[in-house]
């Protein structure tokens, strides 16, 4: 995790970082059981209310990536966007750690991967939520 203490989150309330680490702050249905992120008051399945906040997302799969060659103002490219896939039986969508060489054959769909925080992009004094492979892959 390379995020600065204290430092301003890019979207609030998305994570969370404590002493065992960065979590992503879901909820579980409290009625059907179904998880969400982010967090939400009403079910989105059964359309009760009673969601609970749940940390979530620690560890997954890597289920899909792409290079992205083509930046929005202020970012700079190439860089890395992928979906994982949760235990928790989400797949969400994420930027891959900067540590990560954005190239095609950095990444390998099916491996493990890890959440961090740090900053948007290099620099960048906002953080936020990434996925970097628990072993980089040659």
């Amino acid at each position: 995790m390379n995020a600065v203490p204290g430092a301003p989150h890019l979207v609030p309330g998305l994570f969370e970082v404590g002493p065992d680490g960065p979590w992503l702050l879901g909820s579980r249905c409290e009625g059907c059981g179904d998880c969400v992120f982010p967090s939400r008051v009403v079910c989105p399945r059964c359309k009760r209310r009673g969601m609970a906040v749940e940390r979530l997302g620690r560890r997954g799969t890597l289920y899909s990536f792409t290079v992205c060659h083509a930046a929005p103002t202020g970012w700079r490219a190439p860089y890395l966007q992928a979906y994982v896939q949760l235990p928790e039986g989400l797949r969400l969508f994420s930027l891959v750690s900067s540590e990560v060489e954005p190239r095609a054959d950095a990444l390998e769909v099916g491996m493990a991967v890890e959440l961090v925080v740090e900053p948007v992009q290099p620099g960048d004094s906002l953080v936020t939520y990434k996925y970097r492979p628990l072993e980089q892959h040659a």
